[in-house]
Formats: structure tokens, C-alpha cells, sequence
């Protein structure tokens, strides 16, 4: 049995894994054609979840953190949480939980609960939804979306170091994946004023 061919270090390596594993596993319950789906920084400001929120049914997803564990030793091992947001808009207030004709809030968690926890993602870890809720959002968007969240985590992920060394070459040669060339701004900082 070979191992999976996990994306390079400087790409991401098991985090990127991580999570292109839990968007593909969210895509076989909620399809792109049907859902949109959107990348959710920290600290959002009100406008932009607001300009997610327009179009719903939706994914929304993140990343958290990746906390070492007690299997971490010779390799960095940790749990990694890939925070998911599900958006729903309804016509009525009412029918919010339930849904009509898209989908509710208890439908849209009980899916993607029932899609996410306790699946692999084949060479990085299992996943576990540790919660779902229905209230963060609540004091700051119309009373006609609802935003559900999940923190989802995957258990055990780790890298390799001979694999992380083995890549060292290829991360001072970034061949393109990154660009370091300073961006003109318009900003100064005074520092080269006399």
C-alpha cells in the first residue's frame, strides 16, 4: 500500500491536506452547484460576512489552529481545526430551522455532521465535529440568516522532518509558488526623510 502524495511544505503540506479533505468531503453532501462556498478569515469585519451571507444556501471555511499533542515527539503532531460555517436564508424568520425550499438550519447541520465527523482524510488524520452551534452569529446579522458553525477537527496530524528536510532545497528555490518582490505602496514610513 503506498502512502498518499501529500501537497509540499511550503504549499501547506498536511494543513493544506486537511483541509481540501474536509471541502471535499463537505462537496459530496453539499455540491457546488448547488452551495457556494467561500474562504473565512479571522476577525471578518461585519461588512464582508454580510456580503457572504447575501447568497445562501453556503460553506464557509477556515482555519483555526493546529495544537501539539501527546503523540508530538520526535515529529510535530497535533490536532488541526478547520472551523466551517454554514449559511442559510430564509424568506420568513420561522422557517429558519426548518428550511422550505433550501434548506435549514437542522438540516444543513444534521448534513454536514453526518458528512464530517468520524471520516479519514487518507494520510493525515479523522476527523471529529467537537460542536455545533447556532449562536455565535446571532447579534449581528438579519433575523433571516442564520449562520450555523462547526469546529472541526482533525485528530493526530502530522509531517515528516526527513520530509520537511528533503524540502529544504525547494523551499529557498521557491520557484514561483511565492513571490517576495517588494509591492509598490504609497505608504512611507518617514525612516528615509532628512
Amino acid at each position: 500500500m503506498t502512502s498518499p502524495v501529500l501537497p509540499l511544505l511550503r504549499d501547506g503540506g498536511p494543513l493544506l491536506a486537511a483541509f481540501e479533505g474536509v471541502r471535499a468531503l463537505l462537496e459530496q453532501a453539499f455540491p457546488t452547484n448547488l452551495f457556494e462556498y467561500h474562504h473565512v478569515q479571522p476577525r471578518m469585519s461585519a461588512a464582508r460576512w454580510a456580503e457572504i451571507a447575501r447568497v445562501a444556501p453556503a460553506i464557509g471555511m477556515s482555519l483555526a489552529d493546529w495544537n501539539a499533542n501527546a503523540l508530538s515527539g520526535m515529529d510535530f503532531c497535533g490536532d488541526v481545526s478547520v472551523p466551517v460555517f454554514l449559511v442559510v436564508r430564509q424568506d420568513k424568520p420561522g422557517l429558519l430551522l426548518k428550511g422550505a425550499k433550501t434548506p435549514g438550519v437542522l438540516g444543513m447541520m444534521a448534513v454536514a455532521i453526518f458528512a464530517l465527523d468520524s471520516k479519514r482524510i487518507e494520510g493525515v488524520g479523522q476527523i471529529a465535529v467537537r460542536r455545533a452551534s447556532n449562536l455565535e452569529a446571532a447579534n449581528w446579522i438579519d433575523d433571516r440568516t442564520a449562520i450555523v458553525t462547526l469546529n472541526v477537527v482533525i485528530k493526530n496530524v502530522s509531517y515528516s522532518k526527513d520530509l520537511a528536510r528533503a524540502q529544504l532545497a525547494d523551499l529557498s528555490n521557491v520557484d514561483g509558488t511565492w513571490d517576495f518582490d517588494p509591492a509598490p505602496t504609497e505608504q512611507n514610513s518617514g525612516a528615509d526623510e532628512t
